[in-house]
């Protein structure tokens, strides 16, 4: 199926209710009664609304923020002090100034949504049938908009006509909706469009039925915990009554199950092996059947990213590379395959301590390996390498010898270098890399074509699990939806009925859904986010060999360079900001700031 690509036209979609039609101008302007009496103009429109959505953050030089969220939440950062996703993330207090990098406030796209909504609904020259599945998409990117807004900010201003430009001043400056009217307008917008929308949508790329469940199951999870473990404030400006958390969870539960039961959707297990199964989930575009809705991308189609770009591992193509070093506590949420814990006695990072590979990574959970890249991974016909020296016994001189040099080969070898490429040692690496979405088959020097998966069949499970989990089981089936699907798949045993507790449930989100912005929500959602970032440092790892024995030893260092990660009480809710205050007095500012 075709995908979906910006026509550009230079739309400006006007009011509706004009009565005569404007003149198309030299500057492109076209006139609404022409833009909604078209299909061609009217999708063109549709367009640019996907176009201008933020399903997931690509922004910053060569997208070097598509990391962002990941880094927020802990995950990972990137390589450098001067990008985004470590110096404007790590270090900085974020206070009555607004919410940085992380900002979002999207209503030029909620006007441009209500206007097309709006002209479509009363176009007298299109089916009925056409308009309401175009406006139900328009009613989903408004709605996913709110979403990201409710994330950030709380409530905030519910608009849902587009604003006259005479009207008054009252009516310009919109104070603030409560959090739980804007969690409430997403769920029912969904439970709206969801029984117009078709089951496939047009368009690969495109909203269908089963993406409007899927994000009411989303944001009704959310919901769920802001009343759980959050708090009422600024007279319900702010929170959910906890009374009200069931019903959220009930929600999530049920948009969950009726995506599980009754669409067309299965975890994706094309092989046998299960860390290339894993590795193929999120690079497969051929009919793969956990996919629910994808960002698409087509470089000859003249859209394309980054990601290859700037984090394949150095020594595999690619100018700029190895952008997305990864945590020692990252590596650590990952368990064993026997079921052992994942964080292992940290005497043991000495740098004395022998190490063994195929102990220490080939034996932990295969989503680890399909996710992060370690030392001596697989990949493109070679092996990633992190080690900062190595020992070996010269065969020449029967001397035990220490290399430190990344163009030197151990004597007698398989060709392993004295040390890894600098930018995989030095003083920002941290010894580990993110792999999770990273396309071998992407072309030297070229941007990638690979989607990014925004929502999928594994999340949904999930999502399914935590609320059956608060609820109490009501179906009986969380536990076979965690072990016989979730973790069957990932090549993980079963856990036992009393094993299936808050904590295993978030570890388990944590480690299927690492690198894929879930975390850093997460984080936020469960009111747990202060004590897992603010001042908890995160640690990089310096990796020695010993080409004799095929053993590591490893020493743990500080992973932010003396920075220091801050997340506040007040920053549950991001201040909007002095600018916004000031330029709608009916705007009431987050406690804190």
């Amino acid at each position: 199926m075709k995908k979906i690509t910006t026509l550009l036209i230079g739309i400006l979609a006007l009011a509706s209710s004009c009565e005569d039609p404007f003149e198309l101008t030299p500057t492109g302007i076209i006139s609404g009664n022409i833009v909604f009496a078209d299909e061609n103009l009217s999708d063109a429109f549709l367009s640019n609304l996907y176009d201008n959505s933020l399903f997931h953050i690509n922004s910053g030089g060569t997208n070097i923020e598509m990391n962002l969220i990941n880094s927020f939440g802990g995950e990972s950062r990137n390589f450098a002090p001067w990008q985004s996703p470590f110096g404007r993330v790590i270090n900085t207090d974020f206070n009555e100034t607004g919410a940085g990098v992380i900002d979002y406030w999207p209503y030029a796209l909620v006007r441009e949504s209500n206007v097309y909504i709006d002209g479509l609904s009363n176009s007298e020259k299109l089916s009925k049938a056409y308009t309401d599945v175009r406006t139900s998409e328009a009613r989903f990117i408004r709605a996913f908009a709110y979403f990201e807004l409710v994330k950030r900010f709380g409530g905030v201003p519910l608009l849902t006509k587009a604003q006259s430009i005479d009207v008054t001043g009252e009516e310009l400056f919109v104070k603030r909706n409560s959090e739980k009217e804007i969690y409430d307008f997403i769920g029912s917008e969904m439970d709206a469009i969801s029984a117009v929308l078709p089951s496939v949508a047009d368009n690969d790329g495109r909203i269908s039925k089963w993406t409007a469940l899927a994000l009411k199951s989303r944001a009704m999870l959310y919901a769920a915990s802001v009343a759980n473990f959050g708090e009422v404030q600024l007279d319900g400006l702010l929170g959910i009554p906890k009374g009200d958390a069931n019903a959220y969870y009930q929600q999530s539960m049920a948009a969950s199950n009726e995506i599980m039961t009754n669409g067309p959707f299965s975890l994706y297990r094309k092989s046998a092996d299960k860390v290339d199964n894993y590795i193929n989930l999120f690079l497969d575009e051929n009919n793969n059947p956990e996919v629910i809705l994808a960002e698409k991308y087509d470089q000859t189609a003249g859209k394309s990213h980054s990601w290859d770009i700037t984090g394949t591992p150095a020594g595999f193509g690619f100018a700029w590379n190895s952008n997305y070093p990864v945590y020692l506590e990252t590596l650590e949420n990952f368990d064993f395959i026997d079921g052992t814990s994942g964080k292992v006695d940290r005497a043991m990072y000495d740098d004395q301590t022998e190490l063994d590979p195929k102990w220490f990574f080939e034996q932990r959970d295969p989503r680890m390996r399909a996710s992060i890249f370690y030392p001596g991974t697989e990949f493109k016909g070679g092996k990633v390498y992190f080690h900062r020296s190595t020992d070996y016994t010269d065969p020449a001189s029967g001397d035990v010898k220490r290399s430190t040099g990344s163009g030197f080969i151990i004597p007698g070898s398989d060709a392993w270098p004295g040390a890894a490429h600098p930018r995989h040692r030095g003083g920002n690496p941290t010894g580990l890399l993110v792999r999770k979405r990273i396309n071998p088959a992407t072309p030297d020097g070229t941007g990638s074509s690979t989607d990014v998966i925004i929502f999928r069949l594994g999340e949904i499970m999930l999502n399914y699990i935590e609320a059956s989990f608060y609820l109490g089981d009501p179906n009986g089936n969380m536990a076979d939806i965690l072990n016989g699907q979730i973790r069957d798949r990932a090549g993980m045993p079963a856990l036992a009925a009393g094993e299936i507790t808050e904590a295993k449930i978030r570890q388990e989100r944590r480690v299927e859904l690492a690198f894929e912005e879930h975390v850093f929500w997460d984080l936020r959602r469960w009111r747990t986010a202060v004590q897992e970032l603010d001042n908890v440092q995160r640690h990089r790892t310096h990796w020695r060999y010993n080409y004799d024995t095929g053993m590591y030893t490893m020493q743990m260092a500080d992973g932010d360079l003396g920075r220091i990660r801050l997340f506040k009480e007040r920053n549950y809710y991001y201040a909007l900001g002095l600018n916004r205050i000031a330029d709608n007095p009916n705007l009431v500012e987050n406690p804190g700031y």
